[in-house]
């Protein structure tokens, strides 16, 4: 199997799972909001439900972005360079995945190393390290890499 063919494969399979885990998340959402709901209803408060509800969500985003991204449902320069030539078009849309590419790697770098130091910070109601939270941002880079070079890969095999 070529490395395209594994980086495709790859990148097909991480977006399956993440969007299973999305699922599971925005369930876990809607459940923890109802019982929040409920119980301020019925005179008590849980301290926990906005902290794990706030960092539920922050994770939908990030890991949203890049279901969003493998399906291509974002704003793009789709055929901006078509006007201009085949070539001329596939060399924008190189140019934009190398951009794309090298912001993600700065991303998954930085927020690696923030994750790390953060490891020591506790979050308020819920004491958990403030890591796990944190550690969806370099989570979903790695992922945009894996889609962004398993879309490199596709793009040089359809190029004639």
């Amino acid at each position: 199997m070529k490395l395209s063919q594994e980086l495709l494969a790859a990148s097909e399979w991480v977006n399956s799972q993440v969007e299973k885990i999305l699922l599971v998340v925005g369930v876990a959402i809607s459940v923890i909001l109802f019982i929040q709901v409920f119980a301020r209803y019925m005179g008590h408060s849980l301290s926990w439900s906005e902290e794990i509800g706030r960092y539920l969500l922050v994770a939908t985003t990030f890991l949203g972005a890049t279901v969003a991204y493998k399906r291509a449902h974002f704003i793009g320069l789709a055929g901006f360079g078509a006007r201009f030539g085949l070539l001329v078009e596939q060399l924008i849309m190189r140019a934009l995945q190398l951009m794309t590419l090298a912001c993600f790697g700065l991303i998954t770098w930085y927020g690696s190393i923030y994750t790390l130091n953060s490891w020591e910070q506790t979050s308020t109601a819920v004491q958990m390290p403030m890591s796990f939270p944190i550690a969806v941002v370099p989570l979903s880079g790695a992922i945009f890499l894996l889609h962004i070079l398993a879309d490199m890969a596709k793009k040089k095999e359809l190029a004639p």
